[in-house]
């Protein structure tokens, strides 16, 4: 009897593991019970909970949208057509709505920010100018200028008002080190009392950017993994701020690494405060229609 008990227990903690490990995946309860045509051994409200007890912090917001809109954003950027000309080109599986791009366009005009997000530029303790970097694998938008494998810092959404210690932990946990997480054995390497040397404001969102040292046992690449960064990899931070044509940097990552240079130069400065390219070329833009309330 004892034996069959802990089968068991077994069975379950597998069970558990997969269903944390799709979550992760996927990025919402709701999503993993599409996938799995709502057929799944447990209730909604039984999932969230077992994600709350399993230590994993939920997703903020709808990442794919962000990268979608971002997306968007550089194509207006770089045609610079009317906004409704360039989203009646776009194929059916952009999902973001018009009224959606209209929102976002108007907020970037007036410098309002929406929400909120969390960037980490993790280095190894022996090396400080070699950052942490990864390939945004979200579905491919060849017709938006974003090729598969957008070369991107670890960063999400974030609630407003939230500890930092949780903010960054979510990152650390959907794109940094998701194996572990999924066994509960996610690295502490989240400073005491962490602080931004950075907000960047792009699209409608700011971002707060924190710089995490990693331990030599774990400046690995092999100690990386994510459902939505692949191929993590360290790159100079010259190469992130020379970003060559060749290669594909998600927005924001240049000014990302402008700012974090000068930190290294002087740590003892307060937070600085940017608006990224894509923001002020977009502003330089003519008006955006006010989309009604």
């Amino acid at each position: 009897m004892v034996f069959q008990e802990t089968r068991l227990g077994e069975q379950e903690r597998e069970f558990f593991v997969r269903l944390i490990a799709e979550y992760l995946k996927y990025g919402s309860v709701d999503k993993v019970f599409k996938v799995h045509n709502y057929d799944l051994p447990i209730s909604y409200p039984s999932f969230q909970r077992l994600i709350d007890r399993w230590g994993i912090i939920k997703a903020a917001g709808p990442n794919s949208i962000l990268s979608e809109a971002l997306g968007f954003l550089v194509l207006l950027s770089d045609r610079k057509l009317p906004v409704e000309t360039l989203y009646r080109h776009l194929p059916p599986s952009f999902k973001t709505s018009l009224g959606t791009v209209h929102r976002i366009l108007h907020n970037i005009k007036e410098g309002a920010i929406r929400r909120v997000g969390t960037a980490l530029v993790m280095v190894s303790s022996d090396s400080p100018n070699m950052v942490l970097i990864g390939e945004d694998i979200a579905p491919p938008r060849l017709e938006l200028g974003k090729p598969y494998g957008s070369l991107s810092l670890p960063m999400s959404f974030s609630k407003k008002d939230e500890k930092p210690e949780v903010s960054i932990l979510r990152v650390l946990q959907h794109e940094v080190f998701t194996k572990d997480a999924i066994e509960k054995k996610t690295p502490n390497v989240i400073p005491q009392n962490p602080a931004p040397f950075m907000y960047l404001d792009i699209a409608d969102v700011r971002v707060a950017v924190y710089q995490i040292e990693l331990p030599h046992r774990l400046s690995q690449n092999q100690a990386f993994s994510s459902f939505k960064l692949i191929n993590h990899r360290y790159m100079h931070l010259t190469q992130l701020i020379n970003q060559s044509e060749e290669l594909n940097f998600r927005a924001g990552i240049r000014e990302i690494a402008v700012g974090y240079q000068s930190f290294l130069e002087d740590k003892s400065f307060a937070p600085i405060f940017e608006k990224s390219r894509l923001n002020l070329t977009i502003r330089g833009l003519a008006t955006v229609p006010v989309l009604e309330k």
